[in-house]
């Protein structure tokens, strides 16, 4: 088994072109756009930044260093640096743009105990031993997982690693996901702020934006590939629900019923990992916390049986539950060509959509490749041909414009709330339609696309 988990990672390593290279210039792209402040929990990343920090600072209680290898924008590392002032921690990253998002991080909070350098994992030592490596989803993006923790424990005796439940075949195993929550408990938060008239000091920003240079190099394990990779050190694990995979819409919002609506949230996700906890069922969350300690014994741990995830059931009404009833028009267009089709959709919210006037709703589309992977992530914008109030439906003509690049496709249908965020964003599936572009030129008079950018599908 375990020489056939290997050779499945090998083949998707080949056919997804995974390299060191590709992997920093994905994390580049990635870190370079965000602006955002972290530690408010107005932010929906902060439940991510201050649950993991709950759950590896016991392990740095005595210790007298850390180091927090691939430490990305090091938002935890810097949260666990200011609960633990007499530790002393560095922040390695390969991403020349997340350590000066680090650096500015932990400007901005005013900590004396921690400094960064980059450096690529898979050949940083550190200056002098330490008494912890910290790595928070980083473990896996090492290509020489086991050369890494060997190479390592010449510096320390002990890991603190936050990791996705993989199996052998290297996927993301997601039995119990509770990103829903987070996402259900905005729609009620959004229904408030439209009752007491809240204004946003923040406004509205859309989502960051995806990186689109590179691809991350990502190998998920299960617990018996750790136990391999961390032979002659005692295990002890357990699971958490926190690290959320998706954000509720606009992000970056400092409304103050996002800063209280969120504090509910964290402590819904700590709750949520306390009672999974007890009944021994915390295995099957999403993430993994794995401390490793050399010479140690801890009881050891099995993942019990999974269930398959299921589709959530979306039992709040939000303002942005869209109904996508039919499509109608082309599935082959000549790469660059323009053409109209026609969306039949549904107000399932409670909140009236309208382009006219102020209104910001408008149809447009993504484009993905068979991947899911977004190619093109602003269609053109469609305007509604009327309000649309709750419960009603209409037929919009979408101005659709093909990829530059022939090949398969998916034409994600979905709507925007232009400066807000796309209705996806909020957890309304876009309408998937199979697409064919085939080689030609471009539409002699290219359409118009009306409005700025917003986030993803």
């Amino acid at each position: 088994m375990a020489a056939t988990a290997r050779l499945i990672r090998f083949c998707r390593a080949l056919t997804r072109r995974w390299s060191p290279d590709r992997d920093r210039a994905f994390h580049d792209a990635a870190f370079a756009g965000q602006r955002h402040e972290p530690f408010t929990f107005a932010y929906p990343g902060y439940l991510t930044i201050r649950r993991f920090a709950d759950l590896a600072s016991p392990r740095l209680e005595g210790a007298a260093s850390a180091l927090d290898l691939g430490c990305g924008t090091a938002e935890i590392t810097c949260e666990l640096a200011r609960r633990h002032p007499t530790v002393s921690l560095v922040g390695v990253d390969h991403s020349r743009s997340a350590i000066d998002r680090a650096q500015a991080n932990a400007r901005a909070l005013g900590l004396a105990n921690i400094r960064f350098e980059t450096s690529d994992m898979a050949r940083h030592e550190p200056r002098r031993p330490v008494d912890l490596v910290l790595m928070f989803d980083a473990f896996h993006h090492a290509d020489a997982p086991a050369d890494l923790v060997r190479r390592l424990g010449a510096w320390t005796s002990g890991f603190l690693l936050v990791e996705p439940h993989g199996d052998w075949k290297g996927s993301w195993r997601r039995d119990i996901d509770c990103d829903w929550l987070v996402l259900e408990l905005e729609k009620i938060r959004a229904r408030v702020a439209l009752t007491i008239r809240e204004e946003d000091p923040g406004g509205h920003a859309g989502a960051p934006e995806e990186p689109t240079g590179g691809e991350p190099t990502e190998h998920r394990y299960g617990l018996d590939e750790f136990e391999r990779f961390f032979a002659g050190y005692g295990l002890d694990v357990r699971g958490t629900v926190a690290g959320l995979c998706q954000y509720p819409a606009s992000p970056r919002s400092q409304a103050a019923t996002r800063e209280w609506f969120g504090r509910v949230g964290y402590e819904m996700l700590k709750e949520v990992d306390d009672r999974l906890r007890a009944r021994d069922l915390d295995l099957l969350a999403k993430h993994w916390v794995i401390y490793a300690k050399r010479g140690a014994t801890f009881p050891r741990r099995r993942v019990p049986a999974g269930r398959a995830p299921g589709e959530n059931a979306r039992l709040v009404q939000g303002p942005y539950d869209a109904e996508y009833v039919a499509y109608s028009g082309p599935r082959v267009l000549a790469a660059g060509a323009e053409a109209v089709a026609s969306l039949t959709l549904r107000n399932r919210s409670w909140n009236a959509w309208t382009s006219d006037g102020g209104g910001r709703v408008f149809a447009s589309y993504h484009w993905l490749d068979r991947r899911r992977k977004i190619v093109v992530r602003d269609g053109v914008r469609s305007p509604l041909p009327r309000p649309l109030a709750p419960g009603d439906e209409c037929g919009v003509a979408i101005r659709l414009r093909a990829p530059d690049r022939p090949g398969r496709y998916l034409l994600a249908l979905d709507l925007v709330d232009e400066g807000t965020a796309w209705f996806s964003d909020a957890g309304v599936p876009c309408l998937l339609v199979p697409f064919r572009v085939s080689r030609g030129g471009r539409s002699a008079a290219p359409l118009r696309n009306q409005g700025g950018r917003s986030g993803g599908c």
